[in-house]
Formats: C-alpha cells, structure tokens, sequence
C-alpha cells in the first residue's frame, strides 16, 4: 500500500519539477508584472547605499533588497536574472521537501506539497515576480517547520533554527511578524501548559530576536512615521469571503464558475478539518490556525494602519503553511477511497488556479503590450515627462530615457541623474515651450484635483494606478 503512496507522491513531486522547469521559460520571465516590479528594478539598479537610502524611505524591511545585491556582479540590470532570484525560493522548497519533510512524513506529502506550492492560488505568479513573497514564503514555511521541531525535541539546534528563520521573515516582510508572533504564542502556550522547565530556553529565543532586529526596528518608526499621513485606501467587508477562500482561488469577484471554485475550496477547507480532527494532528491544526488568524489580526491591523489595505500577496506565505499542514493530514489517510477524495478535490482546485493563472497571465501580457506601444510612442525628444510623486518617477524613468527632459515635483526620495527637482509647474511650461509635455498623474493623491483645476489636461493614457497628461499651454 505506502509503496503505491510513494509512487504517486513522486509523480506528484515530477508534475512540480516540471512546473519550475516551465518557470524559468514562461513569457513572464521577460515582462513586468505588476508596478512594484518596476520600483525594485529601479532601486537595486543604484549603487548600494543609495538604494537603501530609498529602501529606508519604503515600507518594506531590507533583506529582500540584500539579496538582490548579492547578484550585482551576474548583471543586475537583466531582468530574467532578478526574475530567476524570486524563482530560487521553490527550489529551495523543493530540496527541503525532498529530504526533510519527506523522512518526516513519506513522499505523499512532499510531492503533493510542492505541487499545490506551484499550482494554487497565486503561487506561480509570486515566483516569476520580482519581489519578496516567494522568499517570505521559504522563510515562513522554515519558521513552521522548527516550530514542529521545537515542541517535540526541544533541543537547542531546533531553538536555533527557529530564531534564524523568525528573523529572516521579519527581515523581509513586516506582515509576516504576525504569524511569527503567533507562533511564539503557540509555544509558549505548550510551554505553560505542559513544559514549563523550558521557558528559559523561550526567553533566550525572544531576546535574541529583540536584540538582533533593534537596529532595524528604529528604521521601522521611521516609515511608519514617513507613511503615516499617505493616501488610505478603503477596504470592503465582502473582500473576507475571498481571503477565506484565498488559499486555492485568489480571484476576487462572484462569477458563477469562481464561486463554485470557492465552494470547491470551503468543501476542501472542512475535509482538512475533518481529518485534523480525526488524526488528532496538533501541528496540522495550528497550520490553519495561523493562516487564518494572520488573516483576521491582518485585516483588522491594516484597516486600522496607514495603509488600509490588504493584498493577497501579503498572505501568500501563510498559505504555504497551510498547504504544507493539508498535506501532512492527507499523507496520513489509510482509506483509498477517502484518500482519492481528497486528491480529486486537490485536482479541481489545481485545474481552477491553472485556469485562473493563465487568465491573468494573458491580462497582464495584454496589458503591457499596450503600455510598452504608448511608452515607446513618446520615448522621443520631442517629449518631456513631468512626475508628481517619487513613485512615479521610480516606476517609470527607466521606460522614459530617450525623452527631451524628465521633471519631478517631489524631493522625497533619492533622484539618479536623468530626473530634475522642480516644484514649480509653470517654470517647467516656460522652459520647453516647444515640447510635448506629459504629467504623469498618480492616482490617491489630493494634487492631481490642483492640476486638473488649473491647466488644460488632455489625458492620453490610463494604466489604472496612474494616468498621463497632455497639457495644453
């Protein structure tokens, strides 16, 4: 019998292989995804000190950033390689899986595991782009991991271990301290409860981490106070119904074939539970619990933050955790027959993300086809380009570098050499009375209403996040 669960593990661990090969040759590997990626091509494409000078500025910790640097001698400037730094994660993943999850748990779990990290949810999209959600993902899952490791052998390489991995996931994004803090809660719950010889083993743990992270957290106030006052967004309480669901469909609307996905996915979210429950599986159990508890703290702390927004990105890792603990549960079912239950609810929500994947794959290339034809059209020295936040300038400056003159109207951040400061609009008209002149309007920002008031707009191009701007003189 476990020789025919090995052998459908491996097949499953061979479907995975298969999904990273297709990685490193999808057409993702060559575009921009989502406008994030242009910040981060922008910043690390400084000198180090000056990206961190604008890294200290954003609102994400720096370990992403450092690594990034570390391939500035392979050629930095080449996008399918920082693509490839994001991708670096899943192998990883793939090599744990293969030899530490699968002694612990057998081949079933370990090739079902990796499969669902590669086909679910938004998981393959967070691996072709390039930020820090796949390797907040590693780093997470190694956090869950340990935590196992540390409960059950209490021994001073798991504590370790556990430390390294915490701080390497708050080093990278400051939502997952959430979930780490709810891990060290979960510990020290078993240790009031069952071993209390061991607290000073916990509060060496903590200190650690506090003495370790200090110097950063400093720079943590800073953004929040820097940030504080930004443009909110607003949050619609239906969007918890698609977070519930979000481990498998990231869509977010109500179209009949997502909701049956969705239900598909409540279906399969109660099967796991079910077996939890029968299995008496303490660690599977405290998996779904810390995603949906980060979810819950999640929510309800950003709603209350400077940025009043959540993101399916931002929960990607703690979908990890959960994969990782539905594996484990299904791993261990002895009953064929509830054992391809399972499987075939893992197939359908597999066929829906694939679905739902490509969906967005074809959207976003459309989409840049479009920008990339607009961009190119203006890329001229008949153009001059006018920005109104920093942001702005970041995202777009490198796509913009054949134009007459690129202006900023903000000194917030750290400018290269191609962009000049100028806070007064009028001057810039004077100064290129015979060049087209585009503002690039940023959307969520009280100044653009100033512009549209005062000058003869024309809008010309609408990328959702920010438009451009013929102004008529």
């Amino acid at each position: 019998m476990y020789e025919k669960r090995d052998w459908l593990g491996i097949l499953f661990f061979g479907a995975a292989i298969l999904i990273l090969l297709y990685m490193f040759i999808s057409p993702l590997t060559n575009t921009i995804i989502n406008i994030d990626e242009y910040w981060t091509y922008s910043l690390v494409n400084l000198p180090f000190m000056e990206g961190m000078t604008v890294a200290i500025h954003d609102v994400h910790p720096p370990l992403y950033y450092w690594i990034l640097y570390l391939f500035t001698p392979f050629g930095l400037g080449n996008l399918y390689l920082l693509k490839v730094v994001s991708i670096i994660p899943y192998i990883l993943i793939m090599v744990v899986s293969a030899t530490k999850i699968r002694e612990d748990y057998g081949w079933l779990t370990a090739g079902l595991f990796v499969f669902c990290l590669g086909v679910m949810t938004d998981f393959f999209m967070e691996f072709l782009t390039i930020r820090m959600y796949s390797w907040g993902l590693f780093f997470l899952l190694m956090v869950f991991i340990y935590y196992k490791d540390v409960i059950t052998r209490w021994d001073k390489k798991s504590w370790v271990l556990l430390t390294l991995f915490t701080l390497l996931s708050v080093s990278t994004q400051y939502f997952l301290a959430l979930t780490c803090g709810l891990v060290y809660l979960l510990i020290l719950a078993e240790i009031l409860t069952e071993h209390k010889d061991k607290i000073r083993q916990f509060a060496k743990s903590v200190l650690a981490l506090i003495v370790l992270y200090a110097p950063w957290g400093i720079v943590f106030i800073h953004q929040i106070q820097t940030h504080a006052n930004d443009a909110k967004e607003g949050f619609e309480l239906v969007n918890v119904i698609h977070y519930f669901t979000a481990f498998a469909i990231k869509s977010q609307n109500f179209r009949l074939d997502m909701v049956i996905f969705k239900i598909i996915a409540i279906i399969f979210l109660i099967f796991i539970l079910v077996l939890i429950y029968k299995k008496k599986d303490k660690f599977s159990a405290a998996g779904v619990f810390l995603m949906y508890a980060t979810l819950a703290i999640g929510i309800l702390s950003l709603m209350s933050s400077f940025t009043n927004s959540m993101r399916v990105r931002y929960l990607v890792p703690v979908f990890g955790i959960f994969w990782l603990s539905a594996s484990i549960v299904i791993g261990k079912i002895k009953d064929y027959k509830v054992l391809a239950i399972a499987l075939v609810l893992v197939l359908l929500l597999a066929g829906a993300s694939l679905a739902i994947t490509n969906e967005d794959i074809n959207s976003r290339l459309t989409f840049n086809e479009k920008k990339a034809s607009f961009l190119d059209g203006i890329n001229n020295n008949d153009s001059v380009i006018v920005y109104n936040t920093d942001y702005g300038y970041k995202v777009l400056h490198n796509d913009l570098n054949n134009t007459s003159k690129q202006y900023t109207l903000s000194d917030s951040y750290f400018y290269s050499g191609d962009v000049e400061v100028c806070k007064d609009f009028d001057k810039i008209l004077k100064e290129n009375p015979d060049k087209n002149i585009y503002l690039v309007n940023w959307k969520l920002k009280e100044s653009n209403k100033k512009f549209e008031d005062n000058y003869n707009l024309t809008k010309v191009y609408d990328a959702d996040h920010y438009s451009f701007n013929l102004v008529k003189i």
